[in-house]
């Protein structure tokens, strides 16, 4: 299952899940995509809406190179018909991602999608969107709209106001035309540049990237608080 993924396929969307964080800020003693939540890996929730969108077509799962066996017999044994491999992560988010890159050729997909394995109430309606702007642009993600008063601060001072109606919160899964995110990639690696976000990457490339909007819903798990409340919208949904 750890060959490269096939070359030559048009019109071809493969997600890249990224699922090798170590959680420390969540405190567990596994990594937090392997947590539980409400009876499943919050892993697996991530993935399901990927298996139930018709417009992605395989999966690449990225996990901690020592839970790799595990993470591909959980897969299997779940029936995730889309999986195309499982990869070990770096120790960097964008390590994990440049991996997977490693994995494809550049004709392998027309769209790349990037999604954290520890978001799992995206919807399929909203990957769909996001691939659909993707295929139109040439980058897009989901994003919210921020609430709060945001200030910038130095040093416990403020120093400015910033105007909300600009800012905007960025979520995933981020989707890319496959060209424009080795393009990415390379240079950011060859020029030592480091990101949290996929997009912020074709953004200093020069490529426009617009934004779908997201929900709040759409929430990452980060702390032992949004696990709870994790469990809570599962609850909610499924009438647990």
């Amino acid at each position: 299952m750890a060959e490269k993924a096939g070359a030559g396929v048009s019109e071809t969307t493969i997600a890249i899940i990224v699922a090798a964080g170590r959680g420390k800020r969540i405190g567990a003693d596994v990594p937090k995509a392997f947590l539980s939540l409400a009876g499943e890996p919050i892993l697996l929730r991530a993935l399901r809406p990927f298996e139930a969108c018709a417009e992605v077509h395989r999966l690449l799962v990225v996990v901690p190179e020592e839970l790799r066996a595990r993470a591909e017999a959980m897969l299997v044994a779940a029936r995730v018909t889309k999986l195309a491999a499982v990869i070990a992560g770096g120790p960097e988010r964008m390590h994990s991602v440049a991996r997977a890159l490693q994995m494809l050729s550049p004709e392998a997909a027309d769209i790349l999608l990037v999604h954290d394995g520890v978001r799992p109430f995206v919807t399929p309606e909203q990957i769909a969107r996001v691939i659909e702007r993707a295929r139109a642009v040439g980058a897009a993600l989901l994003a919210l709209p921020i609430t709060e008063t945001v200030k910038e601060v130095e040093d416990e001072r403020v120093l400015s106001t910033l105007d909300r109606r600009r800012l905007y919160l960025a979520q995933t899964p981020q989707a890319f035309r496959a060209a424009i995110l080795f393009e990415a990639y390379e240079r950011a690696l060859r020029e030592g540049v480091m990101a949290t976000d996929d997009a912020a990457l074709v953004e200093r490339c020069g490529w426009p990237v617009v934004i779908v909007e997201g929900s709040v819903r759409n929430m990452k798990i980060t702390w032992p608080e949004d696990l709870l409340l994790a469990e809570a919208l599962v609850r909610a949904e499924e009438g647990g």
